[in-house]
């Protein structure tokens, strides 16, 4: 009878996952080997190769805890006791470092949504990252529905296209918003001196933005300064601020 293996199949994968990090954190997200991960997992290749079967499975595998633990976040700010429009600019400001899960998260979630990551991926690990992204997608879409259908917005013909809209307007402008800071700071990034991890400030641009947008829709009550105050003392009581 072969011997019980050491360690039990989550305790493997938890320190495959651990070692991955460090290896990354090492070199970089395209940079580390497999065999590195094993060796500082202080497991064998075949270990290594039952959880994930290739570099893309860890680079995926990886970006779904990151999912997981921002999804978490997401959801505690949604469930505040505040309006619709509050929840949905509350997003745009949590403190960036409450929402990191890794020192390298903005380089894996950009190598993650790469097609060639994608394809190559276990049909596990790519079904991983689309649950997470999934669920995210549905927290979103069921706290704007239960604001929508509970009153909060006024006149609204359409439902669907409406939260389809400002879903996908509300994540161009602070994603897009972050790919612009990341090319201005470019020498910054460089020299390890960028402040992309600074919670924006109530006044920042995007800000101002996102509330311009938002009162373009009929909302009952309209975000105002007050609503910024509010959202700001909610995230604070929540250390996410």
């Amino acid at each position: 009878m072969a011997p019980a293996p050491k360690y039990d199949q989550q305790t493997q994968q938890k320190m495959i996952l651990q070692a991955a990090e460090q290896c990354i954190n090492e070199s970089s997200v395209t940079d580390f080997t497999m065999a590195k991960i094993a060796r500082v997992a202080g497991l064998s290749m075949g270990s290594v190769y039952k959880f994930v079967q290739s570099k893309e499975d860890i680079v995926l595998a990886l970006a779904y805890q990151s999912f997981v633990h921002v999804s978490k976040i997401f959801d505690q700010v949604l469930a505040l006791p505040i309006s619709t429009p509050e929840k949905i600019l509350a997003i745009s400001l949590i403190a960036p470092q409450k929402l990191q899960c890794f020192e390298f998260d903005y380089e894996l979630q950009t190598y993650a949504t790469n097609e060639a990551v994608i394809r190559k991926g276990s049909n596990y690990w790519t079904g991983k990252i689309i649950e997470a992204s999934s669920r995210c997608e549905s927290s979103f879409k069921l706290a704007l529905t239960d604001g929508i259908t509970s009153g909060e917005l006024k006149d609204v013909p359409n439902l669907g296209e409406v939260i389809e809209e400002i879903i996908i307007s509300g994540w161009a402008m602070t994603v897009g918003y972050e790919q612009v800071q990341r090319v201005q700071q470019t020498k910054q990034i460089i020299e390890g001196t960028d402040s992309l991890q600074q919670p924006l400030e109530l006044g920042h641009p995007i800000i101002r933005s996102s509330v311009r947008l938002l009162n373009s829709y009929p909302w009952q009550k309209p975000l105002t300064n007050e609503s910024l105050i509010n959202i700001e003392q909610q995230l604070t009581a929540l250390n996410l601020r």
